[in-house]
């Protein structure tokens, strides 16, 4: 129910019991926005956000981690609002980004190597989490035999339960060197809103910088470490139940007011059923 609906019915409520009291008004209306309200929150519930951090694994140690899981928490920019994230499956996202750039006379091999993941903070202890970080080992191999090194950058997706592949960020670019295990990617990420309880795989798409096409793709396919992660964002992580409590909450004063209004609309019309019976 959008903001254009609800307005729609407040001038119908208020054209319908013109002839009513005041109190009578003020119940229909506030009716209406407490249902609407409803509405719009658990349709603003169903946006999937995430909060995410990229840096190469060895510049960071464990407190630092910590840092920066603390510091998603509290961020409000989350990866969909600055560009980092798109939201679009994963073969919306090869059609967006599937653009004329430069193309390569010869090209390197890249793989990528490995990769694992960590959970982190369940508050809720239901087993699942709101955190999740990311490494994974990116190579590159030239065909003279020489060490070669390359730009890149990676496209991330979650997949829920076997769905479909969304993407849920895009990591800066940053250098590989041949097969060191010393330029290693992690991406820390929190998830904010819209993901409810449930498992999770992850792929990983490789980019060369300024070449067009996937270079190495890595999945749950591949590696276990990837597969089935039991995840929910932040929204549906809650530690305390007094939110639960708060919408029965909400229910109880809908009923109740509800209740008043046909106690109220009782008493308006009762004198009027009277005054025709005498007639």
């Amino acid at each position: 129910m959008n903001s254009q609906l609800i307005n729609r019915i407040k001038r119908k409520v208020i054209i319908n019991i013109k002839g009513q009291s005041l109190s009578v008004k003020a119940i229909f209306i506030a009716l209406v926005i407490i249902f609407g309200g409803q509405v719009n929150a658990d349709q603003l519930k169903t946006t999937q956000s995430t909060v995410s951090y990229g840096v190469l694994s060895a510049a960071i140690n464990d407190q630092m981690r910590l840092d920066i899981i603390d510091t998603n928490y509290t961020s409000v920019f989350s990866d969909q609002l600055i560009g980092k994230a798109t939201g679009k499956s994963r073969d919306e996202q090869i059609t967006f980004q599937d653009s004329p750039l430069i193309y390569r006379s010869y090209a390197p091999q890249f793989t990528i190597y490995n990769a694992f993941t960590t959970l982190q903070d369940d508050f809720d202890f239901d087993g699942y989490y709101r955190t999740f970080s990311l490494v994974f080992d990116a190579d590159v191999y030239s065909y003279d035999g020489y060490d070669s090194s390359a730009a890149v950058y990676a496209q991330l997706y979650l997949s829920k339960n076997g769905g479909p592949w969304i993407n849920y960020y895009r990591t800066d670019d940053f250098i590989i060197h041949s097969d060191s295990d010393q330029d290693e990617y992690e991406v820390i990420t929190s998830l904010a809103s819209g993901y409810n309880a449930d498992n999770y795989d992850l792929l990983i798409d490789l980019y060369q910088v300024g070449y067009d096409g996937i270079v190495a793709t890595y999945s749950s396919n591949d590696n276990p470490a990837l597969y089935a992660l039991p995840l929910e964002s932040g929204d549906y992580d809650d530690l305390y139940v007094d939110t639960v409590y708060v919408q029965h909450g909400g229910s109880f004063s809908s009923w109740l007011l509800i209740i008043l209004f046909l106690l109220l609309a009782g008493r308006v019309l009762k004198p009027r059923l009277k005054s025709r019976d005498s007639d």
